[in-house]
């Protein structure tokens, strides 16, 4: 058996819009084909065997294939966009997860505090995170739960002020 690599990503504040790039390039990968030919099959054999000790993927490929969890962290914006909200995107990412014969999925959590989820000057960050949920939970439902959702709201019971924005680094619970 072949050791793939389990690769978490996290993104914090305006960190989010580079997962948005991430989980954008990750839903135009193509699903990995199997090999057709007796040469194809040992030039996959020794791709794997020279990747399988590097600890840092070499391709983008090989990166976004690790990708196991996809950790939005407190992200919000000035303008829209702190959040993927691309139907399209997610349907990808959750039909290339079909079509994979191995691998256990891909877990988005969506971490937040009133500072972003609740800010009445910036509505638009609930409304993308909401839109992102559902089109997660939709297509978990097809895909028997190979792309999973979940969401953990810190600091709930407090009004919303920027110390929170950072505490949440402190709290957050990534289990």
């Amino acid at each position: 058996s072949f050791y793939k690599p389990k690769t978490f990503i996290l993104g914090f504040s305006k960190g989010g819009t580079v997962l948005n790039q991430l989980v954008t390039e990750l839903g135009h990968l193509e699903a990995n084909k199997s090999p057709v030919n007796a040469a194809s099959i040992e030039e996959w054999a020794m791709s794997s065997i020279q990747e399988e000790p590097q600890i840092i993927p070499r391709t983008k490929e090989s990166l976004l294939n690790s990708i196991n969890e996809i950790h939005y962290v407190d992200v919000g914006l000035n303008t829209a966009g702190a959040y993927v909200t691309d139907s399209n995107v997610i349907q990808r990412i959750s039909k290339r997860l079909m079509e994979q014969t191995s691998g256990s999925g891909i877990r988005f959590v969506l971490h937040g505090t009133p500072r972003q989820w609740s800010d009445s000057w910036r509505v638009w960050i609930r409304n993308e995170k909401d839109k992102l949920v559902h089109l997660l939970e939709s297509e978990s439902q097809k895909n028997g739960g190979k792309l999973q959702v979940c969401e953990r709201f810190y600091f709930a019971d407090k009004p919303p002020d920027m110390q929170m924005h950072f505490e949440i680094i402190e709290s957050m619970d990534v289990s």
